[in-house]
């Protein structure tokens, strides 16, 4: 051959059970299972709100089962000793604390307590320079959210940010 080579294609890794056609896709299959979790401040966001979408795509809706299905993916660093220590309470007699409780718990022993702040921080510079009213709202409201910024304060950091014409435009309307 002159430099080229036949190329084949890669085997599949899963193959399709044969009667994969009749089958019917269940709303189970669209939420993939969240994976380990494993005390890394940085991803628990993303690794939490996976989890609760498996927990409903899988009806998982009992606070027990619930909480047992989320300890059960806490491996090593923190989160493995974090589950350890639940458990071992369970085992010792200790009734299953509220989802809600569990749940409280979670957001403060794994929330990024830093990418908040500079959330926090970030909200209080974000300027709409040239960038299209539509978009600058849209960013700026996904920030006022994550930094839990209040309306009041929201709307005084709008008044400042926003292009000085889109402001006396807003301002001076309706006319008197």
């Amino acid at each position: 051959m002159s430099g080229t080579q036949a190329s084949t294609p890669a085997p599949m890794a899963r193959t399709a059970p044969a009667s994969a056609p009749t089958e019917v896709v269940n709303h189970k299959s669209m939420v993939p299972e969240p994976g380990w979790f494993n005390g890394d401040r940085k991803t628990f966001k993303d690794w939490w709100r996976a989890m609760k979408l498996y927990l409903r795509a899988n009806k998982i809706t009992d606070a027990d089962e619930k909480i047992i299905a989320v300890l059960g993916r806490f491996q090593e660093g923190t989160a493995g000793v974090f589950a350890q220590q639940k458990l071992d309470r369970l085992n010792g007699g200790d009734d299953t604390p509220s989802w809600d409780a569990f749940e409280a718990e979670l957001q403060l022993v794994y929330s990024d307590k830093t990418k908040e702040a500079d959330t926090e921080w970030r909200i209080e510079t974000f300027t709409q320079g040239k960038r299209h009213i539509a978009d600058f709202l849209i960013e700026f409201m996904v920030l006022a959210s994550k930094a839990q910024t209040d309306d009041q304060h929201a709307i005084f950091l709008l008044k400042k940010n926003v292009n000085r014409e889109i402001i006396r435009a807003i301002m001076a309307y309706p006319p008197t």
